[in-house]
């Protein structure tokens, strides 16, 4: 019974893998098998998918993958239109959702990780820096979708922005990356913080609020070391 299960699990990430891949890569890409889809839900597979590194590899992409028990293991949706670019290994577990309009461009930087039940959307342009890191439910998105009206300027006001986040960043459970957000390296925030545009994020200081301010300064996370393996210690 359990080889039955494992060799289901092989082929259900396996096939939708070798269509994704062969579907969006150059032949000499395609062939290794960088990107592996587990559970994949194809909304819509259009536009354009590029792996910008020269070190490509089986499996250094990996799609759905379960990575957090604090949400179902449903892999990942995808409706994609326009642009998405790999810049090296990246890591997206399990409960995701990725949405790329038909003018939208994700540009996921080396090291990219984001744990479960991450929702991406973009309209415009979302740049993650390397070793960028999102938490359970992390929202980024740059557009309100719905633009309101000015009154007195008798016109719409704009309701989207490229989004830029700066290399080393990491984000909690529950952060919301709105429109027109830029940040510097070495950011870190707070769960549920809302990143608006026009914060002064700081480096090497973790930013929390609302509205959002600065908590502490001087710190930062190492990658790798920074899992509590005790909590007996008081």
């Amino acid at each position: 019974m359990a080889n039955t299960s494992k060799l289901t699990f092989i082929l259900r990430a396996f096939i939708p893998s070798v269509y994704f891949n062969f579907k969006y890569l150059p032949f000499k890409q395609a062939i290794k098998l960088p990107i592996l889809t587990y559970k994949p839900h194809f909304n819509k597979l259009k536009g354009k998918i590029i792996i910008d590194s020269h070190n490509v590899y089986t499996g250094m992409i990996r799609l759905g993958i379960f990575a957090s028990a604090m949400y179902n293991n449903t892999g990942f949706s995808i409706k994609h239109e326009g642009t998405i670019v790999f810049k090296g290994k990246c890591r997206i577990g399990n409960n995701t959702n990725i949405v790329c309009g038909r003018q939208g461009k994700i540009v996921f930087g080396e090291d990219f990780v984001a744990t479960a039940g991450v929702k991406i959307l973009s309209q415009c342009g979302i740049t993650f820096g390397k070793e960028t890191s999102l938490g359970w439910g992390t929202i980024v998105m740059d557009t309100n979708s719905h633009m309101l009206y000015d009154i007195e300027k008798k016109k719409f006001k704009k309701a989207f922005g490229k989004i830029n986040i700066g290399s080393n960043n990491w984000f909690a459970a529950q952060c919301m990356i709105m429109p027109s957000v830029t940040t510097l390296e070495h950011c870190i925030f707070g769960a549920r913080t809302i990143v608006t545009r026009g914060g002064q994020y700081e480096s090497y200081c973790v930013h929390g609020g609302n509205p959002v301010r600065v908590l502490t300064r001087n710190v930062m996370r190492i990658i790798g070391q920074e899992f509590i393996k005790d909590y007996s210690i008081e």
